[in-house]
């Protein structure tokens, strides 16, 4: 080995220690800059799920507090006493991580919102819980709790402008990191030549895979750390909203069905509801959200606020969509399809209206199950929206399955997913499980893509009336024709009259 190689291969074992020195140097750096970012997006993470969890705790009181002040019924303060004793706690966290992230403003706005929060329960709660009567100060009330929001839109903000600012600066370090071993690589191949520059190019490329290794780790940790975010909040929220119990009734028969999508992270916005009603009625109702997440869900809770609300005023299905139409295109951005209706077992009637909701389904003895009309936009598409109640006159043993679109769009083809609701619903209607059965029909075999919610509401047959009811028998008026009135006065006639009223009906269909 000459003078020049050993100077050449000298030069080069120093550069090459001096670069793997300074790449060792760059990645610590790396590696704390990032460490620290982490650790900032993890404080802003727990951050926002804390304002989130706060927010939610307000909103639960001013739900209870409005659901009492519009029906008397204490058992709507329910949610407002659960809220009161975890809510001091959340907001003294809260205010701990956002001094710990050194937000003045969010934390002026925090301040700022238990202020407001002390007021609204000072003189609206308070008083309401006094007297339910009291409609001024309720509208005192939803002018606070809109401050209150405010100052929750502000802290969101602040702490998204600091996770911005994190991911920024960590980006730009990074890339100065990069600039200064590029310039070390330039001298390495102008000290060393060929031999040198090959050794450039490949500790540059181990260099780009590092970098790029680390940045995929990086993802993946950001990723799994918004994943148990949202798991969190989903878990809180699903607790939140969980389905009342459907109403006990001899003259009439529920089953529902509710299945969540196979996809862990989606939070969903499908509901369904039933309310006895004075008389042997019954106020059913299903909805569905657009899209998922938590926005989704509260916009859920909210619709299902306004249809309770709106239909203790005036239980006509149209009227209630119309008044929770105009809340909704108020209060929210997000659109809402929903279906409302009364199930009447003094007539055997149903009487609904829809909402850019699936068309349900009617079962009856001796007939096919058939799709029923649907109509009109989704609550919130515009707050001028007509409604309009479609009366079904049925008889004994029938059945309405109202659903969510998920139950027939699985496969991306409504009018086959439509044809295998109905096959479901035939096969399940003899069950007493009749919503399960309908969606394990649907689905064995199948992927959940989307939440689905299924609702049933059939009327009983009594013993008492001494014959096998069928819509196409005797009785056929009960099945929707124009004459349903002298069919419900046929039903209620005695032995005699009944055998006489088959016997016309024969007489006609041999004609």
């Amino acid at each position: 080995m000459t003078a020049d190689s050993r100077r050449s291969l000298l030069l080069t074992a120093v550069v090459s220690v001096a670069l793997v020195t300074a790449l060792v140097f760059a990645g610590l750096l790396v590696r704390r800059f990032v460490s620290s970012a982490f650790a900032t997006a993890q404080s802003v993470h727990e951050a926002r799920y804390l304002a989130q969890d706060v927010l939610k705790l307000r909103l639960d009181e001013e739900t209870g507090i409005r659901g009492f002040a519009a029906t008397g019924d204490r058992r709507f303060l329910e949610p407002f006493l659960a809220a009161r004793g975890p809510l001091g706690s959340e907001i003294a966290q809260l205010r701990l991580a956002l001094q710990g992230l050194h937000l003045e403003a969010a934390v002026q706005a925090l301040a700022d919102a238990e202020t407001t929060g002390d007021a609204w329960t000072q003189h609206v709660a308070a008083p309401i819980m006094r007297d339910s009567h009291a409609p001024r100060i309720q509208q005192y009330g939803k002018r606070l709790i809109d401050h209150y929001r405010a100052d929750f839109e502000t802290i969101d903000a602040a702490l998204r402008a600091r996770e911005t600012a994190v991911v920024r600066d960590v980006r730009d370090s990074i890339d100065r990191i990069n600039l200064v071993v590029g310039v070390f690589v330039a001298l390495l191949v102008l000290a060393t030549g060929i031999f040198a520059q090959q050794q450039i190019r490949t500790t540059a490329r181990l260099t780009e895979q590092e970098r790029v290794a680390e940045e995929e780790r990086r993802q993946r940790a950001a990723l799994s750390a918004a994943y148990e975010a949202e798991k969190r909040i989903a878990d809180t929220l699903q607790d939140a909203f969980i389905q009342r119990p459907l109403p006990m009734s001899e003259s009439l028969r529920f089953s529902a069905s509710y299945v969540a999508a196979t996809q862990d992270t989606k939070v969903g916005g499908d509901w369904y509801d039933a309310m006895v009603l004075p008389g042997k009625r019954v106020l059913f109702a299903i909805g569905d959200v657009t899209g998922h997440g938590i926005e989704a869900a509260v916009t859920m809770n909210r619709a299902r606020q306004s249809l309770i609300s709106a239909a203790l005023e005036d239980a006509d299905p149209a009227s209630v969509l119309s008044r929770a139409n105009a809340e909704i295109a108020r209060n929210d951005t997000r659109l809402v399809t929903a279906l409302v209706g009364i199930a009447d077992a003094e007539t055997y009637e149903f009487i609904y209206a829809a909402a850019g909701h699936p068309p349900p389904v009617l079962l009856e003895p001796g007939r096919e199950p058939r799709m029923l009309d649907c109509g009109s936009v989704p609550l919130g598409a515009y707050s001028g929206a007509k409604y309009k109640s479609i009366r079904i006159q049925s008889v004994p043993g029938a059945m309405l399955v109202i659903y969510t679109d998920g139950a027939i769009e699985h496969s991306r083809n409504a009018i086959e997913g439509e044809e295998l609701l109905l096959r479901a619903a035939a096969e399940a209607r003899h069950y007493t499980d009749v919503a399960s059965r309908i969606h394990k029909a649907i689905f064995t075999g199948r992927p959940i893509g989307d939440d689905v919610a299924i609702l049933t509401i059939g009327f009983a047959v009594s013993a008492a009336h001494g014959l096998t009811v069928s819509a196409d028998g005797a009785l056929t008026a009960f099945g929707g024709r124009d004459d349903s009135s002298a069919g419900r006065s046929a039903f209620a006639l005695g032995r005699t009259e009944r055998r006489a009223a088959r016997t016309l009906w024969w007489e006609r269909r041999a004609s």
